[in-house]
């Protein structure tokens, strides 16, 4: 059953492949659930991620709805899920592009360490000006640079754990180049609606849908904004990700409030599902479905089964017939340590 959790899947996948984000789903789990419920015309998804279930609607021809608090989620969800229309004049312009010809380039700040000492020193000064040069352009072309970017770097991820590994890369120009015309040869590949898509957090959901597919942040105690802060970076050309974080599900982060001081990650985290789960049920037509992909957790030594926890929330918020109706047995690296954690698919019927 891996396979429908898995993301290994979407990277052999055009425009699914654009982003690589190996905390999402496979576009098969889509499939499942939506063939599971009766092919409904709408989907939502209040944890978007990368896109997949929205993409995956647009592919299958289906209204979709999507949130994220994260403005990369957003951003990276827009970029596939738009109808793009590129001229052969437009990739000629890529074809024929020449570093010596891009007049400017930008500063990239980043909030753990001197961005240049994550890449060569030719491929950091072409992303400077290649950053300068896509802001001028679309969406995809800075899809594609910041792609082209992380492959072309020196950086790792140990977990939550950005590190700095000096090796062979790739040389950035090109690389950009070849993938931004790979990405505008695949645009017209996936033809449908375009999903409607807010900036904002899944506590505040509050869209009429049949079907909800989501995948929540997990009990991990990782900082996702750190994880994938060079691509924030990129994207935003901002050093601050501060609000980005205090705005994220607590997940990985102890939550302060006047009349409780601080509240440990696992109570906060729970509560915040509670919050989220009452407006999915909300939210959720008379015999909606939610669909929940969440795993179990390794958090200071304490195996805590969160997919039980979800399911007594939404049996005492008033779902019915909540059940697990997929799992498997991932491999989940802790501090170094390799442990075994369920990954469940949960589903509850309004």
């Amino acid at each position: 059953m891996q396979h429908i959790f898995g993301y290994k899947d979407n990277l052999k996948k055009p425009v699914y492949n654009w982003f690589p984000y190996k905390e999402g789903f496979s576009y098969k789990l889509v499939d499942y659930v939506w063939e599971r419920v009766g092919k409904p015309p709408f989907i939502s998804d209040p944890f978007m991620g990368s896109g997949t279930t929205l993409l995956r609607a647009k592919e299958l021809g289906i209204n979709s709805y999507g949130t994220d608090v994260s403005p990369l989620a957003y951003f990276v969800t827009y970029t596939k899920t738009k109808n793009w229309n590129f001229t052969e004049k437009d990739k000629e312009e890529v074809k024929t592009l020449s570093l010596k010809n891009i007049e400017g380039e930008v500063n990239i700040p980043f909030e753990l360490f001197p961005l240049e000492r994550a890449f060569p020193p030719r491929n950091w000064q072409a992303l400077k000006k290649l950053r300068w040069w896509v802001e001028q352009k679309t969406e995809l072309h800075l899809l594609a640079l910041i792609t082209s970017a992380m492959k072309c770097s020196f950086i790792y991820k140990d977990g939550g754990v950005l590190k700095i590994r000096k090796r062979p890369v790739p040389d950035l120009f090109k690389t950009f180049k070849r993938t931004l015309l790979r990405m505008m040869d695949e645009s017209s590949l996936i033809k449908g609606p375009e999903p409607e898509l807010e900036l904002k957090s899944a506590l505040e959901y509050n869209k009429k849908t049949p079907l909800i597919l989501t995948s929540p942040p997990y009990l991990n105690n990782i900082d996702y904004t750190k994880v994938y802060g060079v691509e924030l970076a990129l994207l935003t050309l901002s050093r601050n990700v501060s609000n980005i974080r205090g705005e994220m599900m607590a997940s990985f982060i102890k939550r302060k409030t006047q009349s409780q001081g601080s509240i440990p990650i696992k109570e906060a985290y729970f509560q915040e599902s509670k919050i989220a789960l009452e407006r999915f049920y909300e939210s959720l037509e008379e015999g909606g479905f939610l669909y929940y992909n969440i795993s179990n957790s390794i958090l200071n030594g304490e195996y805590i089964e969160v997919d039980t926890m979800l399911m007594e929330l939404m049996e005492e918020i008033g779902f019915k017939d909540v059940k697990i109706v997929k799992k498997i047995l991932r491999n989940t690296k802790i501090d170094g340590k390799i442990y075994r954690a369920r990954e469940s698919l949960i589903e509850a019927k309004r």
